[in-house]
């Protein structure tokens, strides 16, 4: 996968009133704005504090890919749950021979890093897995652990090698976890967390019906992730993720 789309060009701008107001002080103080230069017009992203210090996606993203490359294990840019808006980024990377397994088939592991321009999140990076085969993602940030930074604060990766031992070493707990949702029924208390989650006619969407459905929670479980992976735009599909590896603890 080419990363072009995710490199384009971002700048800091003043931000001022127009027209101008009567004592001629323009320029409006404490904000500024992230814009996209164009060579026709510019395009506002967002408007932000000046506290806001901006990261770019290719400040973000060769690092991070330098400090997977070291880690000396064979990994693959995943396009199916990557994206690159103006506004909001997305880039999963997979390791095809790092496997979590089910009944079903084997899931590689993912690591997935986020990064936006307009305050919607911070850099964030978490684990994850994906089903080759129907392009099915999940998130294990209960288990494996996430990283966050707002973008007023440093962020590094320096430490990614030390955070990819700890997530591999926790394969073994993602497994028991997956083998104990394989054998807990689908009870009342857990539909209604995942209605505050998802929302009740969303849900109803996803089951087909509003009653408790006969099925154990991992097969639940895939039922929602297939439909995220599959009928919900990918600018949406991390948020929803990672709410649902925690209603299932995961």
């Amino acid at each position: 996968m080419k990363l072009n789309s995710f490199y384009f060009p971002v700048e800091e701008r003043d931000i001022a009133l127009f027209p101008a107001p009567a004592d001629g002080n323009r320029k409006i103080p404490g904000f500024k704005a992230i814009v996209r230069p164009g060579p026709q017009q510019d395009r506002i992203i967002s408007v932000v504090k000046k506290s806001y210090k901006l990261v770019r996606n290719r400040e973000l993203i060769e690092p991070f890919l330098e400090q997977v490359d070291k880690m000396d294990v064979p990994w693959e840019i995943d396009p199916s749950h990557s994206f690159a808006e103006l506004n909001r980024m997305r880039l999963q990377v997979r390791f095809p021979d790092i496997l979590i397994r089910d009944q079903e088939s084997e899931i590689p592991l993912s690591l997935y890093l986020h990064n936006s321009y307009d305050q919607s999140e911070g850099v964030r990076l978490f684990w994850g897995a994906i089903r080759s085969i129907c392009s099915n993602g999940l998130v294990f940030g209960s288990l494996m652990g996430s990283f966050y930074s707002r973008h007023t604060q440093g962020f590094t990766f320096k430490n990614i090698h030390n955070q990819f031992d700890k997530a591999v070493d926790k394969i073994d707990s993602v497994q028991r976890h997956i083998t104990h949702l394989r054998s807990t029924p689908v009870d009342e208390p857990l539909i209604e967390s995942l209605q505050k989650t998802l929302g009740k006619k969303r849900l109803s969407e996803i089951l087909l019906t509003d009653r408790v459905p006969d099925s154990s929670q991992w097969d639940l479980m895939n039922d929602i992730t297939y439909y995220i992976s599959h009928h919900v735009e990918k600018t949406r599909r991390g948020d929803l993720q990672v709410k649902l590896s925690g209603v299932f603890q995961l």
